[in-house]
């Protein structure tokens, strides 16, 4: 889900459109424009004036333009200036900004007029506080990685790979980090000029893990390891659907919860074959307690999870990311987050994986039906920690 844009102190810009036909070039699946529009709405700004004739219908009938974000078009840099009130952001149309580098800039309180350039010295943001053209505008050099030259092709190597900066989370466990989001950043890389949508992926990459769980009903490792493949080759590809929607700007609470949805029922399937499976090959009975055991901690914690997310939508949250924030007070509660936050990284899919080599998937059903039940109970505790931290905390006078 995109992130509320906070409050911006100058939500008033000009682009500055020195090359039109640029704005009209496609990178990273998505309009030099559009990028340029969604990157100042994300930032804070509610008004873009553009320094470009009005596209005529046909362009401007397949140009996205962020809710809430209003755009005038303006056929002179004159007519931009006369009617765009300082204090305003100039920004530059042959640049690309990262979002929170703009955000920071637009929540500033400017004494005088500031140019952010490039190490090239060419002006990438101008924060403008007076129509005073003799006002005097110091100069600061944007940090390096902030920002992107657009050069000739547009859609080049070197900016599809800025673009994909923005495509991981800092959520991931270390497997994800090191290893899987190289394989997907690898095939959203390949999808991103497609018309693959982040939805489509995340349906796609639960049926992967659907028809990999189904698999473990099966009697022997011939059936455990493909069925262990296809529910890791779910977990990578489950990564491609955020990071195409971070990277094209698609993100929704609708793709966020058939993301966290499709994550759950492919786990509730996992454990459920796994169970039947031992129980069709006869291993007794227990084998269909130990699944339900296991979906109970999936669907506990997964509902308890989506209570929390429920409640942080309704308060306007700007995250809705399913990590534990660690308490303050550090000591037991610290660590307990950091296992809890630990315990909910796909991570666990490895090892299914190894044990399926080696043919001790029974075991990982026990792992399964523990570990469920201890991330239930580590998630109450904590939240119980913070609501009772929140509740001493003094409130403003009224």
């Amino acid at each position: 889900m995109p992130e509320a844009a906070a409050p911006a102190r100058i939500p008033r810009a000009i682009l500055w459109v020195p090359h039109p036909s640029l704005m009209w070039l496609k990178a990273g699946g998505l309009g030099v424009l559009e990028r340029q529009l969604f990157t100042a709405a994300r930032a804070g700004i509610t008004s873009v004036w553009v320094g470009t004739h009005e596209p005529d219908p046909a362009l401007r009938a397949g140009l996205r333009v962020p809710p809430g974000l209003t755009v005038h078009w303006v056929s002179r840099d004159g007519d931009a200036l006369v009617a765009c009130e300082p204090p305003y952001l100039g920004l530059s149309g042959d640049h690309f900004v990262r979002v929170d580098a703009l955000a920071h800039v637009a929540r500033q309180s400017f004494g005088q007029s500031v140019s952010y350039e490039d190490d090239a010295g060419l002006g990438v943001i101008q924060a403008v506080v007076s129509r005073d053209e003799s006002t005097t505008r110091s100069k600061q050099v944007l940090a390096p990685g902030t920002y992107r030259r657009l050069e000739a092709p547009v859609g080049g190597e070197e900016t599809v790979d800025w673009l994909m900066a923005t495509g991981p989370k800092s959520q991931d466990g270390f497997m994800a980090r090191n290893f899987d989001r190289h394989i997907s950043l690898s095939v959203s890389r390949l999808l991103l000029d497609t018309g693959v949508t982040p939805n489509a992926m995340t349906v796609f990459s639960t049926l992967l893990g659907l028809i990999g769980a189904a698999l473990f009903l099966g009697p022997s490792r011939a059936w455990y390891v493909p069925g262990a493949l296809l529910v890791w080759l779910h977990s990578v590809l489950d990564g491609c659907d955020g990071e195409l929607a971070r990277v094209r700007f698609q993100e929704s609470p609708l793709g966020s919860d058939l993301d966290f949805w499709g994550d759950n029922v492919v786990h509730l399937a996992l454990f459920t074959c796994l169970g039947v499976g031992f129980w069709l090959g006869r291993n007794g009975p227990h084998t269909l307690a130990l699944a339900a055991v296991a979906d109970l901690g999936v669907f506990v914690s997964a509902w308890t999870a989506w209570s929390h997310r429920l409640a942080l939508r309704a308060a306007g949250a700007r995250s809705e990311a399913g990590v534990t924030e660690e308490p303050a007070l550090g000591g037991f509660e610290t660590r307990l987050a950091r296992l809890e936050n630990m315990l909910a990284q796909r991570d666990f899919i490895y090892l299914l994986v190894f044990l399926a080599f080696v043919d001790c998937v029974y075991e990982f059903l026990w792992a399964a039906a523990i570990g469920g039940l201890l991330y239930f109970g580590i998630m109450l505790y904590l939240r119980r920690v913070n609501e009772h931290e929140q509740a001493r905390q003094p409130h403003p006078a009224r």
